[in-house]
């Protein structure tokens, strides 16, 4: 079974939870659509955007634990260890088929306002004191997106080498799981800054206009320290967990 093969069984393994969830957000925005007219336009979007694309990324990095904690509880987890695959590629098939679903969910989140809800604000959108703000606020949204996708990957691989972790001891597992996810979050944080200075040459991120920009170092920093997780994870995976 090759890389390709796991995203599909992971995929179809994880589709259910977000089908579900962007049910539920489809049904929210129905009921906003409903009670639209007695509703202060910030709360309606507040829990028709904002809240659901919140909320899906902590789900994201819940079933990012809840993948591996599966195959523990129903020892499938010996049919993986048996292939001849990496762990970095069984886990990297997990995290990409999780972020694969965050995107679709956030896609159809902001579909389902638009067909529901954005038609009701639409005028409000439209008049000019709003259209000369328009492309500043793409560029924004733009790079929030790949912002907030980059803090869900990171935490997802934080999450599965947490996981990973607890399966070192053979008691206790809970609590040095608690203890890694705190450890390893503190490293990160404590390491970032200092180590996103030594990449000042590395290009700024302009956001919205010419004077609001972001060094692009400290996101640089946080995808290497995603991809070192899934590395030392994928070699604790290999030659330390027992099951």
């Amino acid at each position: 079974m090759g890389f390709r093969q796991l995203f599909k069984k992971e995929w179809k393994g994880t589709f259910p939870v977000f089908a579900v969830y962007g049910g539920l957000v489809t049904l929210i925005h129905l009921i906003l659509l409903y009670k639209n007219a007695s509703l202060v336009k910030d709360i309606v979007f507040v829990f028709s955007l904002l809240l659901p694309a919140i909320l899906v990324g902590v789900l994201a990095v819940g079933t990012g634990f809840y993948q591996l904690h599966t195959e523990w509880r129903s020892n499938s987890i010996y049919l993986l260890l048996a292939l001849p695959v990496r762990g970095w590629k069984v886990l990297t098939a997990k995290l990409v088929a999780v972020v694969s679903h965050l995107v679709a969910t956030l896609c159809w989140i902001l579909l389902s306002f638009s067909l529901s809800l954005l038609r009701t604000q639409w005028a409000d959108l439209q008049n000019a004191e709003w259209s000369r703000f328009w492309p500043s606020l793409l560029n924004l949204t733009a790079h929030m997106f790949w912002m907030y996708l980059l803090i869900v990957f990171v935490l997802v691989a934080l999450v599965q080498f947490t996981f990973l972790c607890g399966q070192l001891v053979a008691r206790m597992k809970w609590l040095f799981m608690i203890f890694a996810f705190v450890g390893s979050l503190w490293l990160i944080l404590r390491i970032s800054p200092p180590l996103a200075s030594l990449l000042l040459w590395t290009p700024d991120i302009v956001l919205g206009s010419e004077f609001d920009v972001l060094h692009s170092g400290p996101f640089l920093i946080l995808f290497l320290a995603g991809a070192c997780l899934i590395g030392l994870s994928g070699y604790i995976y290999d030659k330390e967990v027992e099951v």
